[in-house]
């Protein structure tokens, strides 16, 4: 954990990109530098400041014209939105979490269309009418539902002012921060303002981010406190405010969903760690009162829900009835390997460029390996959980619903493989996106095509194909349970997906030298630490 926390031994190896020893003192205060740094160049704030607000911009604009789409293709609210809605109402009438009267009263009629569907409807075909409640497993009694309440409260007061409306501006405002910290994740490990902000554009408005970022679900908040909490840790100082949204960040991952909970309780550890480093090692991090705020905060919101569950549970942690339950090894196998290949929600299958990121990890560890190893020491518990997960899948809504709040580091990896890349890898890159934008506009024109049934038919690949009348759907290979592929196709398919990613990855290898930090990646020295948000 040495590589997280940043300490390790003064008696290290020398390794590229260190500064020369000219004493014992100028030593230490190098290495000490050097290390809190993470070996990334410096930026221009004031060219950043200009970059991101373009950024900013531009993606509110986008989600704008789509969100009125949205608002009359996908009409009423159908899955999980619903319940969060719901439960805001609850909050907001009654000051209380039991909804048994709301579901008495039939509340959801309230945001549903008149029972006789008004000429020229263009929501959807079929729907609910009578909507079952998603009740938790509770020893209160009541009826409480067994969905996160981070978004509920999140979405009450805006639903309260202006209705869905009002409740898919404060998550597509969630999307839009979301946007801007992964072009300061791109700056961060060296890439160019406009590669940084084609990388964020790129990756917050397609698949998997995009269409959930004007949907009532958590992920994309997720993935916000996700993505700052990991970059301010990585960070060799931060001001005051930004610790507390970290500690925030963290604290208000598991409220969101608990499936983030050992996502945040490793978050939680690292900014331990980092308080530890600034408080007895001393001149090796930042100012300890910054990190003892972000502990704090984290620790109340850990042990809020612990609280919760209590109340709730009458246990410490959510009662596993709540949901599917978990596979075996060989579902979490057959759920690693659909998470990124089913033919319907599959990552790769609906955002091909995320092919190339997972190649360019090993860039990633070479250029930031202290950012590396912070982001998957807090990301894999996450991915080995919902791949158990029977229904890893997410069911009813857009493709990758379980990987989005992670999605927006791959901005990293492809950073640190376009920063210097060659006119063919950039030709290579902008064709593996131009795929997945193609099937994300595909959506964007009748967001029903992002809502598939478990019948094994990508509705996104079948409008493709009567388009270009090239059949390319009928050879995608479904992993979920409903019409899953033979054991055998599966097996073909990922070991397609093995060879596919170990040829980019010689891909790269051949067109530059793998070297550790400092080497090759137009690092500086002298790095000027940006403590912007």
């Amino acid at each position: 954990m040495g590589w997280i926390f940043g300490a390790r031994s003064a008696a290290r190896r020398s390794e590229p990109g260190d500064f020369p020893r000219v004493s014992a003192h100028a030593e230490d205060e190098v290495m000490r530098k050097h290390w809190w740094e993470d070996d990334r160049p410096a930026v221009d704030d004031q060219r950043d400041r200009r970059w991101l607000a373009v950024v900013l911009v531009a993606s509110a604009l986008v989600w704008v014209l789509i969100g009125a789409r949205y608002l009359v293709r996908l009409q009423p609210l159908t899955g999980d939105e619903p319940y969060y809605v719901v439960t805001a109402i609850s909050l907001l009438e009654d000051r209380d979490l039991d909804e048994a009267n709301q579901y008495a009263e039939r509340v959801w009629l309230r945001f549903y269309p008149p029972e006789q569907l008004p000429a020229g409807w263009q929501g959807w075909p079929s729907f609910p009418w009578q909507l079952p409640p998603h009740a938790a497993h509770a020893v209160r009694p009541g009826l409480y539902s067994k969905h996160g309440l981070g978004l509920a409260l999140l979405i009450a007061l805006p639903w309260a002012i202006a209705g869905r409306v009002g409740a898919m501006a404060v998550v597509g405002l969630c999307g839009i921060l979301l946007v801007g910290q992964l072009f300061r994740l791109a700056r961060d490990v060296g890439a160019a303002p406009r590669l940084a902000a084609a990388l964020a554009l790129g990756l917050g408005l397609t698949m998997p981010i995009g269409p959930y970022a004007l949907l009532l679900f958590p992920e994309v908040p997720a993935a916000l406190c996700l993505v700052y909490a990991v970059r301010r840790l990585a960070d060799r100082e931060n001001r005051w405010w930004q610790w507390v949204l970290t500690g925030a960040a963290i604290g208000f991952l598991p409220w969101l969903h608990q499936r983030f909970v050992f996502s945040a309780a490793v978050l939680g550890a690292v900014a331990l760690g980092r308080l530890w480093a600034a408080r007895w090692r001393r001149g090796t991090g930042p100012d300890w009162r910054g990190a003892l705020a972000t502990v704090g905060l984290a620790l109340v919101g850990g042990a809020g829900i612990v609280a919760y569950n209590l109340w709730l549970y009458g246990q410490p942690y959510q009662n596993t009835a709540d949901h599917a339950g978990f596979s075996g090894l060989k579902g979490t196998v057959n759920g690693i390997a659909g998470l990124l290949l089913d033919a319907q929600w599959g990552l790769v299958i609906a955002a091909p460029v995320y092919l190339a990121a997972i190649a360019a990890l090993p860039l990633w560890w070479t250029h930031a390996r202290r950012l590396f190893a912070l982001a998957a020491t807090a990301v894999t518990p996450y991915l080995l959980l919902v791949a158990a997960y029977r229904v890893w899948w997410g069911e009813w809504g857009p493709p990758a619903r379980y990987l989005v709040p992670v999605a927006g580091l791959a901005v990293v990896p492809l950073a640190s493989w376009l920063t210097g890349a060659r006119w063919w890898e950039r030709l290579l890159a902008w064709i593996l996106w131009g795929w997945g934008a193609v099937l994300s506009v595909i959506g964007y024109l009748d967001p029903q095509r992002f809502y598939h049934h478990p019948d094994g038919m990508n509705k996104l690949y079948a409008t493709l194909d009567r388009w270009v009348g090239i059949p390319v759907a009928e050879f995608l290979v479904p992993f979920q349970p409903f019409a899953a592929a033979p054991v055998a196709t599966r097996l073909w398919a990922s070991a397609a997906l093995c060879l596919a990613i170990a040829g980019l990855i010689a891909v790269m290898a051949r067109t530059r030298q793998w070297r550790g930090p400092g080497g090759g990646s137009g690092v500086r020295a002298a790095k000027t630490t940006s403590r912007q948000e």
